[in-house]
């Protein structure tokens, strides 16, 4: 999730802090616009992003692996529970397009659910053939046991910087979505207490 720092924010190599700078940088990075950039200068900041990005996504997915494994559950089982809550009433084909993935990768980790009762399975009023996923309150409470070290580690990252930071931070992830995706964040952060229920 970590993104290309906005202007006049750096980050501490050591701490994986974020710090505001007050100097303008010289030549064509004191544009407003990093597309003025030099190629070369971008292309390391390209790089830089993806690293980035890349550590943190293996950090964030550890956060809950510790404690999905407890459970003797993995990621998928975490990615059908996170829709099945914030967007209840999901169809099993909308949450395999969302996630890219064939129906036999999701088939033995959503029976696990169902059976254990964290995933409510019902069919569709308008069409009995469909079903659709909701989070039970086992559901719920499975998840914020999972999530919470990642929300922790969110939340230092976001104590470490300004509400403009933080706000620049977010029209950089948001520029960087396809269009479909935009629209999966607006329905995926429409609900944003995991204590809620269905």
């Amino acid at each position: 999730m970590t993104a290309l720092q906005p202007a006049g924010v750096g980050v501490d190599a050591y701490t994986g802090r974020m710090a505001t700078s007050r100097k303008t940088p010289a030549g064509p990075s004191s544009a407003g616009n990093t597309a003025d950039l030099p190629s070369a200068q971008m292309k390391k900041l390209v790089h830089k992003g993806l690293v980035m990005h890349f550590m943190l996504q293996l950090s964030i997915g550890e956060d809950a692996d510790a404690r999905l494994i407890t459970r003797s559950m993995g990621r998928v089982h975490h990615r059908i529970l996170y829709f099945a809550h914030f967007t209840p009433g999901i169809t099993v084909s909308a949450l395999l397009a969302v996630l890219g993935v064939k129906h036999q990768n999701i088939q033995p980790p959503l029976r696990q659910l169902v059976q254990e009762g964290y995933i409510l399975t019902r069919a569709s009023e308008t069409d009995g053939r469909v079903k659709q996923l909701y989070c039970s309150r086992k559901g719920d409470k499975l998840l914020e046991f999972v999530s919470g070290p990642q929300r922790e580690r969110i939340q230092r990252g976001y104590d470490s910087v300004t509400p403009a930071d933080l706000d620049s931070y977010f029209k950089v992830m948001a520029a960087m979505l396809d269009v479909d995706r935009r629209e999966w964040v607006r329905r995926l952060t429409e609900l944003d207490d995991p204590s809620e229920s269905v």
